[in-house]
């Protein structure tokens, strides 16, 4: 049985490492008693797998796994998903589930954009339409190069191929970012990454420290028609959906 579910991942989760989260799922499978099916090979591991990884720090409004078990195809999703909610610590609720098809692509091999809200609080005042005209200005460029941080050193890249879209306003002495980002094997840009290369571009007072982020989906793009991983048309098997209200309850 291949599982695929939505879950959301907040409050004191968010700090939870993407590393750590294979090991609090297979821990809750564990103890709600769910035969896992594993890998061939010297070292077996549970075949469970993500989509895009989470910064640690950043909630997921909606986030997906793959689980695949050794239980029948035709068993209730919902009744696995209602067993395993209890398990998980506060923060990880199980939204949606589907048994998907053999034939189905993994998430990490079609996922392509990621959405996110980012908040930042002003420094100084700002109005809202010299926000407008600074995001206009950014996305207006062909080339935006932003110095990173990674094991390989500081490096400069170019962040504006993986930025679909960006808007913003101001509310209440912060600005609140809507991205658009690519995602996919050829790389991506993180949020924080976008914010700070605005801020700095064009002279806008953010304080970068206490930026806060959300993201509130992932999907997959084709042909301009956007759709979610658990959708009939990806290859899951109709009847199977289901909210958990355990989950509800319990994040309340």
């Amino acid at each position: 049985m291949r599982l695929r579910m939505a879950f959301g991942k907040k409050d004191d989760a968010k700090y939870i490492a993407h590393l750590d989260l294979t090991r609090v799922f297979e821990r809750a499978l564990r103890r709600a008693g769910i035969p896992m099916a594993y890998s061939e090979g010297f070292n077996p591991h549970p075949k469970i797998s993500f989509g895009s990884a989470l910064a640690v720090g950043v909630e997921g409004e909606r986030e997906y796994v793959d689980l695949e078990l050794k239980k029948e195809d035709d068993e209730d999703a919902a009744a696995v998903m209602s067993a395993l909610q209890g398990q998980f610590p506060p923060g990880i609720t199980l939204l949606e589930g589907r048994v998907m098809r053999p034939e189905v692509k993994p998430l990490m091999a079609v996922l392509n954009l990621a959405v996110y809200q980012v908040r930042l609080p002003l420094a100084a005042p700002l109005p809202e339409e010299s926000l407008r005209e600074a995001i206009l200005s950014w996305l207006s460029r062909t080339q935006v190069n932003y110095l990173c941080f990674s094991k390989k050193g500081r490096q400069e890249k170019d962040i504006r191929p993986w930025v679909e879209k960006m808007t913003g306003s101001v509310q209440d002495g912060w600005v609140a970012l809507d991205l658009e980002i690519t995602i996919g094997n050829q790389g991506s840009v993180r949020p924080e990454e976008v914010a700070a290369s605005l801020g700095a571009m064009e002279n806008l007072p953010l304080t970068l420290g206490e930026m806060r982020i959300r993201r509130t989906g992932l999907y997959i793009c084709h042909n301009g028609r956007r759709r979610t991983p658990l959708e009939n048309s990806d290859g899951a098997q109709a009847g199977g959906s289901a909210a958990v209200e355990e989950g509800k309850e319990r994040e309340a």
